[in-house]
């Protein structure tokens, strides 16, 4: 038949269910033929092996629970309808009877409607054999839970035929759980398109299909011989690579080559291709298959588990690096917009406030002169009215210079040390000692870094330190520059995380500089803070 006549024909029929069907796509109808083509083949393979036995890997069932898995529970009766009559197509002999093939046929697709409705029901979604917990359900449902039921019915049917019960059930189990075992996986994963994943592994894929191919022609060539159960070792160490190297699909995928050539040769047939061994060479093979092939995907649906969460383990730190990147790029925009409405605020104060205070101060000396001098209520009154305007303004003048120092603006880190150590003095009547060195050409992020962070040091020990006596130094050296600050206060256990901003603040300012922060403590021994930068002439410069 002419190519586009089959083409025609196939293109109609798919028109022909679509218009039956709205809910039938075309790629359904796509999916049916690969299924059908599949099928079919499964059915032919397994109709190689002799009828006095239960086949000893039944290749229909992989295909057909691998179809029910891949597609909604709506269109199942579609690949049920095309498997039933293709179990018909491979010719049997004329002494099995017609109701054998119909009740086998029945208890096949029954099995793996009831074995894919479990795993759907159980397993949200589409059931993925790639971890472990959804392999043991797997496992729990389609190597034994079904093909033990199911055997039961093939036993019973076998035994109508004249044929033990219980050696028919071991057949018919093991047949049906090897398949779902070894060759169910390998066809998800192909389905899934877990191959791509091994794309840029193609080289080692070639070298491992040569070396897999000599073991398995190996294993052929002495399978005959005395040395046959010896054969079935000789691709062992290619699994172990598949499986660690390829992952399940991999792994699975050598084992069903395996399976289905070992079956081919063990379990008789016409022709010289096939090995009339006993039956107990064909139980011998299946048991070594089954326990084979557990540790064997065991270990490569473990690698893979692993593998995945160390991807998400990559994925998760590399947005929480991002996340913290994002976060010191606010923090640093942050402590900028910070500087700006100190420095906003402080002008505010300076030329605003401190004027208004001025000018208030001036007009109660002229008030004051204008007063009689027999009004001594008033004078006292107005005196301490203009007293109380003068700490105001000498308030507003400290707190001008906190939020802004103009003096470390213009005259340097020492002279604004200097300022504020005296500032500290005068409102809380303690000792502040400053031995510090001058520092010439100093970027003003670094200044400003360090008068903050003595700022902040010397808050702290004034109000949670309690001290008395507090030391400050700057020493400047060739490669760096150090600022001191040492306090006589009550201390703390600096091994005890501390929930306040301050030492935070300051970490982050010195971080922005490159520089670092150590803290020295104990209980009642007072606290040492010591930041270091790097002196501006040693710091690297771009290009």
């Amino acid at each position: 038949m002419p190519a586009s006549v089959i083409a025609n024909t196939l293109g109609d029929a798919a028109e022909h269910i679509e218009r039956s069907h709205p809910y039938v796509a075309v790629h359904d109808f796509r999916n049916l033929l690969v299924f059908a083509v599949a099928y079919l083949a499964a059915s032919g393979y397994a109709s190689l092996f002799p009828q006095t036995a239960a086949a000893p890997l039944w290749f229909p069932d992989s295909v057909l629970l691998c179809a029910l898995l891949l597609t909604p529970f709506r269109k199942w009766w579609l690949y049920l309808v095309v498997a039933l009559p293709i179990r018909f197509i491979p010719a049997l002999p004329s002494s099995v009877p017609n109701w054998f093939l119909f009740a086998t046929s029945a208890n096949d697709l029954l099995k793996a409607m009831f074995a894919a409705y479990l795993l759907r029901r159980i397993t949200p979604g589409s059931i993925r054999v790639s971890n472990l917990r959804t392999t043991a359900t797997y496992w729990g449902i389609a190597v034994f839970l079904t093909p033990m039921l199911s055997a039961f019915g093939g036993a019973a049917m076998r035994r109508a035929l004249g044929y033990a019960f219980w050696p028919a059930w071991n057949q018919w189990f093991l047949g049906d759980a090897l398949a779902n075992l070894v060759l169910t996986p390998a066809l998800l994963y192909w389905c899934w398109g877990c191959y791509r994943k091994l794309r840029p592994r193609i080289l080692e894929i070639l070298l491992w299909m040569v070396g897999f191919g000599v073991s398995l022609y190996l294993s052929i060539l002495l399978i005959h011989s005395n040395y046959s159960p010896i054969a079935l070792y000789a691709p062992v160490p290619f699994l172990i690579w598949a499986a660690t190297r390829f992952g399940p699909i991999g792994a699975s995928s050598a084992l069903s080559l395996i399976a289905l050539l070992s079956m081919v040769h063990v379990g008789g047939g016409q022709g010289s291709f096939f090995a009339n061994l006993a039956p107990q060479s064909v139980l011998f093979v299946q048991l070594f298959l089954a326990v084979m092939s557990v540790p064997v995907l065991f270990v490569a649906i473990l690698i893979e588990e692993r593998s995945a969460v160390e991807t998400r383990l990559r994925e998760t730190q590399k947005k929480l690096s991002e996340n913290y990147d994002r976060a010191r790029d606010l923090a640093v925009k942050f402590m900028n917009a910070q500087e700006d409405e100190r420095k906003r605020i402080a002008l505010e104060l300076h030329d605003d406030i401190g004027q208004r205070l001025s000018l208030l101060s001036n007009a109660l000396d002229a008030w004051e002169l204008e007063l009689p001098v027999r009004m001594t209520k008033e004078r006292a009154r107005l005196c301490s009215l203009k007293h109380s305007t003068e700490e105001v303004a000498t308030a507003v003048h400290d707190l001008s210079h906190q939020l802004h120092s103009s003096v470390l603006h213009h005259l340097g880190l020492a002279k604004g040390l200097q300022g504020l150590c005296r500032t500290m003095s005068q409102q809380h009547d303690i000792v502040v000692d400053l031995d510090a060195d001058e520092v010439a050409d100093l970027p003003s992020d670094i200044s400003l870094c360090l008068f903050r962070v003595a700022q902040e040091s010397l808050s702290n020990a004034v109000k949670h330190g309690r001290a008395k006596q507090i030391a400050v130094q700057l020493v400047q050296n060739a490669s760096s520059l150090r600022l001191i600050v040492k306090d006589d206060g009550i201390g703390f256990d600096s091994t005890t995380p501390s929930n306040g901003l301050g030492l935070v603040s300051m970490h982050e300012r010195l971080r922005i500089v490159e520089g670092t922060l150590t803290l020295t403590s104990s209980p009642g021994q007072g606290t040492m803070i010591e930041a270091v930068v790097r002196h501006p002439g040693s710091r690297s410069t771009p290009g």
